[in-house]
């Protein structure tokens, strides 16, 4: 009877609240405000997702935020983004922190406490502050640019709570079929321009491609190897269409160490499997005459931009010798170094994000920046020391290292989408290094207290010992 009443007593508290947010939402439809009536709408359906997806929440936020089309679809060169700028950096802090805070609220700790990590938390703090310093006020702070680099060890922090890894693969697997579909759009609708102009610039469109590509794969390879090998050849043609070659460097990259570790672990069969790839992939493009002269247009008539070296040249001087003035804490804001490159040159940007992010932020910029891809760095030297190859600590290491070779051509810390992969991807992994042992996969993190109800509830010996002595 007092179980029916409390049922149905939450039963009338929910529906209560769902008629004043239905309320407020027709109210605000009446006053006109469709866009705080769409506001609204998200919320809604945010609550609803971390309700329904629990842990899972967490790499759903992260690759949506990253994919959605923020910018205009169609352009010819960077363009400012079609929403406010608080509304993508509320939508960017959103991410990794409402899953967080909703993990939080249901009690337990996932992790063990490191010092690392406080120490980390400790530096983007210093960090945050010493930007505010720098730019005056809050509003200036109201920035992707700056939130997208403050959010790398946010969301790094964050993601040590999901250390499981629960749907981080179906999530890329998700977001890089949204990637495809729109970049087949905008290529449709307008085939003389690059494609990638919709998540910023193509360059980001090709270092988010090279970023889930690992994830997604192991997604697609667990399912069907057709459907792995059709998300392949797919992904191969969107770093095509965005004449993104650092990415196709990266992807280069990528397969490089793929091969190396498969070897190391004697895994002879997932090597034939990448040589089918690269034999099928070999063939559509010779084979296919329109295919070749796409790939033929798109990467090989701009290879000889004197432009494009000139300005890297460039930036390497210009940033050697601004580091050479101020090594430690740099300008003390991102962004100064692209409105330099802006004033002096026709480009707005360095060609190098380690370099960029050094001159705006100094060497402690740079350390705090490099975090995920360190991690990553020691995953993988840990799978080639003992010749384990666990799938997904692997797919996540690729991930992060890819984007950090796009990187070394592009100032991608300063593109939020990317910031919130590397630093997500990297805390997750952060928590797996350790269980990498040899000749086996990854065991995934133990959590470390248990819930309170069950903590205090007798085990099976206390219940009987409790009846035998009763």
């Amino acid at each position: 009877m007092r179980t029916r009443l409390l049922s149905e007593v939450n039963a009338l508290r929910i529906a209560s609240g769902l008629a004043v947010l239905l309320g407020v939402l027709g109210g605000l439809l009446a006053a006109r405000k469709p866009s705080d009536a769409l506001l609204v709408c998200l919320v809604l359906a945010g609550v609803f997702a971390l309700a329904v997806l629990g842990d899972r929440a967490f790499p759903w936020a992260i690759v949506i935020v990253s994919v959605i089309p923020w910018y205009p679809f169609i352009a010819t060169s960077a363009e400012p983004p079609i929403v406010r700028q608080k509304v993508l950096c509320a939508a960017i802090a959103a991410a990794p922190l409402a899953p967080w805070l909703w993990s939080l609220a249901l009690g337990g700790r996932r992790t063990r406490p490191s010092r690392g990590a406080l120490l980390l938390g400790l530096l983007f703090a210093s960090l945050a502050l010493l930007i505010y310093e720098t730019l005056g006020s809050v509003s200036a702070l109201i920035n992707s640019g700056v939130v997208g680099f403050l959010f790398i060890g946010v969301a790094f922090l964050c993601a040590r709570r999901f250390g499981e890894g629960r749907g981080w693969p179906a999530a890329a697997f998700v977001g890089l079929v949204g990637l495809a579909l729109m970049g087949a759009d905008a290529y449709v609708r307008a085939p003389s321009n690059r494609v990638g102009y919709f998540v910023g610039y193509p360059i980001t469109y090709g270092a988010l491609v090279v970023g889930l590509l690992p994830l997604a794969l192991l997604f697609a390879y667990r399912r069907s190897r057709l459907l792995a090998g059709v998300l392949v050849a797919g992904s191969a043609a969107l770093l095509i269409l965005s004449e993104s070659r650092s990415s196709w460097v990266a992807a280069s990259g990528l397969l490089i160490i793929a091969v190396i570790l498969q070897a190391r672990a004697g895994n002879f069969k997932a090597l034939g499997a990448v040589s089918a790839i690269l034999v099928v992939l070999t063939v559509l493009i010779l084979g296919t005459g329109s295919l070749h002269h796409i790939i033929e247009q798109k990467l090989s008539s701009k290879i000889q931009s004197t432009q494009s070296v000139t300005h890297r040249v460039w930036s390497y001087g210009y940033a050697v010798e601004t580091i050479g003035h101020e090594p430690f804490f740099g300008a003390g804001a991102p962004g100064f170094s692209a409105l330099e490159s802006a004033n002096k040159t026709s480009i707005g940007a360095i060609d190098n994000g380690y370099l960029s992010i050094s001159v705006d932020m100094g060497l402690v910029g740079l350390l705090a920046a490099f975090v995920p891809i360190a991690v990553a760095l020691r995953a993988l030297g840990r799978c080639l020391r003992l010749g384990a190859t666990p799938p997904f600590e692997l797919a996540l290491a690729l991930g992060i290292v890819g984007m950090a070779i796009v990187t070394i051509f592009y100032d991608s810390f300063y593109w939020a989408q990317i910031d919130l992969l590397l630093g997500a991807m990297g805390g997750v992994l952060s928590t797996r290094v350790a269980g990498i042992v040899r000749g086996r996969g990854a065991t995934p993190p133990r959590r470390r207290v248990r819930s309170r109800a069950r903590a205090h509830s007798p085990g099976p010996r206390r219940r009987l010992r409790a009846g035998a002595l009763g």
